[in-house]
């Protein structure tokens, strides 16, 4: 079996057809602090790389990272006083829009063909996205972030990761509930949590959203008879089709973020923290460190599915009740687009809403 796709899949199409669907969205691509001014850093985004660079003033800009000239990583480079990015080998120098303005060989000309590939960029909630495709053809805005906007919340950014997955295989982890209480019995998974009610899922627009009951422990308190469970609420708002918000994971109030940034078809960069309410510290090496140890065994777990893309086809595996979310999510990418990494010809189309699914059942397995 092929690791990205099911044999009857030509891996080649599926994943041209899958970074299409992926590309008319904004991606987080590094966090504001990682560029500061009259800095340039090298991102990945979508099987291309770019160089993306702030000038004096501030202002970002981000073109394609192979110089026109002799295919030198325009990353490299150096911002001029003018505010373009120059090359490090031959000095060429390009503008934010792409366009070359000096070819230092040549005086103060140019010539035909130095201009570079520029892609659009904006800034927000601490961090830098761009978006490949051009003005207009974006599907959404960049997912808004209702605790920033509101002004009643501060922000927690944490190290971003780079997981040997794809996007959409993380965020469905991320969503998942039902491995709390087998995968993270050393942080705050409770074992008497394996068996859960359904959960209903609701869509709106852009957005996925469900809440869930969960008696989980404090993991910050060491393990023992005397541990306490403490019901938990979590509010998952899935923002199509890889931002997650999710509210009172972190404590009353918080709600934590996560961006599923498309390196490839396969690997994916997660830009992730926490908004606290103004008035709420945490200990930042402390924080760090639990979450790292939620983490890092679910970064194992994904990156060890098979296929690595993501099945879009409700028979493609076995569901569970407690599975809904994953079935509203997969139908959701299905209608944006995305192609599935199993054949097509066995599956039926996928279900309308119903009732919740028995288990095993590979049928009538509804959302």
């Amino acid at each position: 079996m092929s690791a990205l796709v099911e044999p009857g899949v030509d891996k080649a199409a599926y994943r041209a057809a899958w970074l299409a669907a992926m590309s008319p969205w904004w991606h987080a691509v590094a966090r504001s602090a990682d560029v500061p001014a009259g800095g340039v850093v090298p991102v990945e985004l979508l099987g291309r790389r770019f160089a993306l660079w702030r000038d004096a003033d501030g202002a970002l800009a981000a073109v394609d990272a192979r110089c026109p000239h002799r295919g030198v990583d325009l990353a490299l480079g150096s911002v001029d006083p003018a505010g373009h990015l120059t090359c490090p080998y031959h000095a060429w120098a390009f503008r934010a829009d792409g366009t070359c303005a000096v070819v230092p060989q040549l005086g103060e000309r140019t010539m035909p063909g130095a201009d570079t590939t520029a892609v659009r960029v904006v800034e927000t909630y601490d961090l830098v996205w761009l978006c490949i495709v051009p003005e207009g053809d974006e599907r959404r805005p960049v997912p808004a972030f209702a605790e920033l906007d509101a002004g009643t919340h501060w922000f927690w950014m944490g190290e971003p990761m780079v997981w040997d997955a794809q996007n959409l295989r993380q965020v469905e982890n991320f969503c998942d509930v039902t491995h709390f209480s087998v995968t993270h019995l050393d942080t705050f998974g409770n074992p008497d949590g394996v068996q859960l009610e359904p959960t209903r899922v609701t869509r709106d627009g852009w957005r996925l959203r469900y809440d869930f009951d969960y008696p989980g422990f404090d993991p910050t308190a060491p393990p023992g008879p005397e541990r306490q469970a403490f019901p938990g609420r979590f509010e998952y708002r899935v923002e199509l089709p890889c931002t997650v918000h999710l509210g009172g994971a972190s404590g009353p109030g918080s709600a934590m973020f996560i961006h599923s940034t498309p390196l490839d078809v396969d690997r994916t960069r997660v830009f992730w923290g926490c908004a606290f309410p103004h008035g709420v510290e945490i200990d930042d090496a402390a924080y760090a460190a639990i979450e790292d140890a939620i983490w890092r065994p679910d970064m194992a777990m994904v990156a060890s599915q098979r296929p690595k893309g993501l099945p879009l086809h409700p028979g493609d595996e076995l569901h569970l009740p407690m599975d809904r979310f994953a079935l509203a999510f997969r139908r959701a990418l299905a209608e944006l687009g995305l192609p599935s990494s199993t054949p097509t010809t066995a599956h039926a189309t996928l279900p309308a809403p119903g009732p919740a699914p028995t288990p095993n059942d590979r049928s009538s397995i509804h959302a």
